[in-house]
């Protein structure tokens, strides 16, 4: 049901109940003023009852019958005894009220409704001024009441229809002249180019609500392009990644294939293609690392670690690396540092900060893995003797598949996924990655991991 038929629907329902309330109580107010004005009459004429009594020069007139005729009055005289003493043309024999009612007219005057013959009365009662013991009755037929009750609650049901008519289509032109922006703002939106392309959607210059839900919208499709670029260029740069080794492999395998060839080509034919099908795993394993990371479900098997035998055996690990650049690693941890960490992850991501940093570190310099404690917070960092990173790469150090100079051929400088894989660790621990020149010249990374430290 759409939204301004549903406002419409509400809001005609509360002017029905708010009229309802209002009608009961213009009623309510209206049969308490009609009933108080036939009670004064009534009392009016209770002071003429004292004329019905024998001896009084009128002396009584009975009756057969109680039935009052429209506008006309009946006046009884009823003794303690409860029978009637004197009363008006008929005003019958029988008393109008019932003995506890004439019981309490004796004490006060009394006024209630009852039905004589199928036909509504209104009866008061009260004590006969100068005769004790003896009450005087007075009744009116309540036909004229009846009939103007009625006719008012005939002319409430037809005005207040009306009315809620007319407030639920009010509600509902409304409810559509303030949500025809949000309208088009949809038919906006749904008008956008798949490709991401479009300019985005009109704000208003009303400055309200639908003005702010534009902006937030054009705010989301900014995001949402840059993040279809990305991925477009993720995509692009993965496929050109995993191009290159398989086509330097399917080569291989034609080579491999061909007449003629001897033993020791056969052999570095499979070697070579052992190679690129490793870098192939390699990458692989790298883009799924990244896609759990992004998927939030980048498992961690945290333990409780002591950091310098970690950091050492990344070190360790990359011995053959280090001799063949020259360069030498230095690890720089204060015994007894201890972080609750996944192991593997943390190894993983500084074997990548350390291959990147062999790439560029010159030879004789020495590479720097260190691991500070900051609070609860736990610090680990790769330095660097080289050219350190250009100023227009810094922003984008921890994006896929960026380096540091794009000119570097693939077989040189690795599939650029190192640091974006350091940044998706410390992003699942909890930390973030960051990445600066050092003072001295050289690159530094480090990894900032909150709570870590034990």
């Amino acid at each position: 049901m759409p939204i301004r038929l549903r406002l419409a629907l509400a809001f005609a329902a509360a002017a029905a109940l708010l009229f309802a309330i209002g009608g009961w109580l213009f009623s309510s107010a209206l049969s308490a003023a009609q009933l108080g004005a036939i009670d004064s009459q009534l009392s009016a004429q209770l002071v003429q009852a004292a004329r019905y009594l024998p001896g009084s020069g009128t002396g009584p007139q009975p009756a057969t019958t109680a039935t009052p005729v429209p506008g006309e009055y009946l006046l009884q005289v009823v003794d303690s005894a409860g029978r009637v003493r004197g009363g008006s043309p008929d005003a019958g024999t029988t008393p109008l009220l019932t003995a506890a009612e004439l019981g309490r007219a004796r004490r006060a005057q009394v006024s209630v409704t009852r039905t004589i013959d199928e036909e509504d009365t209104r009866v008061t009662a009260a004590p006969l001024a100068g005769h004790p013991g003896l009450v005087a009755v007075a009744a009116v037929s309540l036909e004229t009441y009846d009939a103007t009750q009625s006719q008012v609650l005939r002319e409430l049901a037809i005005g207040g229809g009306i009315f809620v008519a007319i407030a639920g289509l009010g509600a509902f032109w409304l409810a559509r002249a303030a949500l025809s922006p949000v309208e088009r703002l949809r038919r906006q939106v749904a008008a956008l180019s798949e490709r991401g392309d479009a300019a985005g959607v009109e704000v208003p210059r009303t400055r309200d609500e639908v003005a702010a839900l534009a902006g937030t919208m054009n705010d989301l499709l900014t995001r949402l392009r840059r993040t279809i670029e990305r991925e477009r260029a993720f995509v692009d740069d993965a496929s050109h990644e995993l191009r290159s080794p398989l086509a330097v492999l399917r080569g291989e395998l034609e080579l491999a294939g061909r007449p003629g060839r001897s033993a020791r080509e056969l052999a570095a034919a499979v070697r070579s293609s052992a190679e690129e099908a490793e870098r192939l795993a390699r990458i692989t394993d790298d883009l799924l690392v990244l896609a759990r990371g992004d998927a939030g479900q980048l498992d961690l098997r945290l333990e409780e670690t002591d950091l310098r035998q970690l950091l050492s055996r990344s070190a360790d690990h990359a011995t053959a690396r280090l001799t063949a650049a020259q360069v030498t690693c230095q690890i720089d941890v204060p015994a007894g540092t201890r972080a609750l960490v996944d192991p593997d992850r943390i190894r993983q991501a500084i074997d990548n900060l350390l291959g990147n940093a062999l790439r560029f570190a010159p030879a004789g310099s020495v590479v720097v893995i260190a691991a500070r404690e900051d609070g609860p917070d736990l610090s680990i960092e790769v330095r660097d003797s080289g050219p350190g990173f250009p100023a227009d790469f810094l922003p984008h150090a921890f994006e896929r598949f960026r380096r540091p100079d794009a000119s570097r051929s693939r077989d040189g400088g690795g599939a650029g996924l190192g640091l974006a894989i350091a940044a998706a660790i410390a992003a699942a621990h909890g930390g973030t990655a960051a990445a600066r020149n050092g003072p001295g010249g050289g690159a530094v990374v480090s990894l900032r991991l909150p709570g870590a430290a034990r």
